[in-house]
C-alpha cells in the first residue's frame, strides 16, 4: 500500500476585524467547548489565531471527506494530541496533525475520499512548523534537548549556520513526539537526527512562501528503542522550508504488521507500506471556506 499525505500551509490573518471574528464564530462550526477555549485567550491576536486554526482544520478535513465542517468532533490523547472521535474515524478514515508558528498554520492529513486507509492500519502522523527566532539563546539549552551527536554536529558548523541547525532539529524532533502522541514525556535526547555531510538546507528562494522539500537522503533518523514508543512503526520523514524564516517537518509512522491477517495486500507486513512524497498546498482560510466540497 502506498500512502499519500497532504500538507496545507495557511497564513493566519493578523488583521482580523471584530466583525470577521464574530462572523467566524457565527458560522456554527465550532462546539461550545471550542468557543470557550477561543474566548479564554486574553490577547485578541491569540483569540483570532485560535479561531482561524479551528476553522481551517474543519475546512481541510471536509475537503477530504463527506463530513460537513460543523459535524467534526474531536478527542484528545493523554498528552493533548487531537484526533477524530472513534465513530468519525471509522466513517472517514482520516488522520491529521497540525502546527502553527508565527504567521503560519500547517495541517497534515492522511486518508479520506482520495484514499480510504484500512482501520487495522496503525498510523502515527506528526507535523511541525518553526519560525527561526533571533531571541532564543540556543547554546544554553542544547544539552537539555539534543543528543550528543546532534550537539557535536551543530557546534562543528560555522556560527552563522548554528541557529538554523537548532531550529531544523527542533522541527524534526517536535514532529516525532507529536506523531507518537507522547509529547515531552518522550525525551528529545532519546532519538537523534544526522544530516548528510552535516549540511544545512538553504533553498535559493526569497522570503515569499514557497514550500520546498529537501532531498530524501538529506536526514537520517535514529528511532528510540523503548517499546512504549511504537517500536514496530516504519517511520518516514520529510523536511523543508516554507520561507527563509520558516522550516517544517513531517513524520509518518505506519504499522501494517499488526494488520497482516486482516487486510488484503498487507500480508507481508511493514514492507508492504510505503509513503509518497506529500502533496503540498499553499492556500488561505477564505479559499478553504469557499470550497464547494464544504458548502453543503
Amino acid at each position: 500500500m502506498i500512502i499519500q499525505p497532504y500538507i496545507y500551509f495557511i497564513p493566519l490573518n493578523k488583521q482580523l476585524s471584530r466583525v470577521q471574528f464574530d462572523q467566524g464564530l457565527a458560522l456554527g462550526w465550532l462546539t461550545e467547548d471550542e468557543i470557550t477555549k477561543v474566548n479564554r485567550y486574553k490577547a485578541e491576536l491569540a483569540q483570532h489565531n485560535a479561531l482561524q486554526v479551528r476553522l481551517a482544520l474543519r475546512a481541510v478535513l471536509s475537503m477530504h471527506s463527506d463530513v460537513l465542517p460543523h459535524q467534526w468532533q474531536f478527542e484528545y490523547g493523554d498528552k493533548g494530541k487531537p484526533c477524530l472521535t472513534a465513530a468519525l474515524h471509522a466513517r472517514c478514515g482520516l488522520d491529521f496533525n497540525l502546527s502553527h508558528s508565527g504567521e503560519w498554520l500547517m495541517i497534515g492529513l492522511l486518508g479520506g475520499i482520495e484514499q480510504k486507509l484500512p482501520q487495522e492500519l496503525q498510523i502515527a502522523l506528526g507535523v511541525d512548523i518553526e519560525r527561526q527566532r533571533t531571541s532564543t539563546h540556543i547554546h544554553s539549552i542544547l544539552n537539555h534537548y539534543f543528543a550528543q551527536a546532534e550537539i557535536n554536529d551543530l557546534l562543528a558548523l560555522p556560527d552563522v549556520l548554528q541557529r538554523q541547525r537548532f531550529f531544523d532539529l527542533w522541527a524534526l524532533k517536535e514532529a516525532f513526539i507529536k506523531a507518537t502522541g507522547k509529547g515531552l514525556a518522550q525525551s528529545l535526547k532519546s532519538f537523534s537526527f544526522s544530516f548528510n555531510g552535516n549540511q544545512v538546507f538553504q533553498p535559493e528562494h526569497s522570503s515569499e512562501p514557497l514550500p520546498l522539500f529537501a532531498c530524501n537522503d538529506y536526514i537520517d533518523f535514529s528511532a528510540p528503542k523503548s517499546p512504549e514508543f511504537l517500536p514496530q512503526m516504519r517511520w518516514q520523514y520529510y523536511f523543508g522550508r516554507l520561507t527563509c524564516e520558516y522550516r517544517f517537518s513531517v513524520c509518518i509512522g505506519a504499522n501494517a504488521k499488526a494488520a497482516q491477517s486482516a487486510v488484503p495486500g498487507l500480508s507481508s507486513g511493514l514492507d508492504d507500506t510505503s509513503f509518497s512524497q506529500p502533496i503540498m498546498r499553499l492556500t488561505t482560510l477564505a479559499e478553504l471556506m469557499a470550497a464547494d466540497s464544504i458548502s453543503g
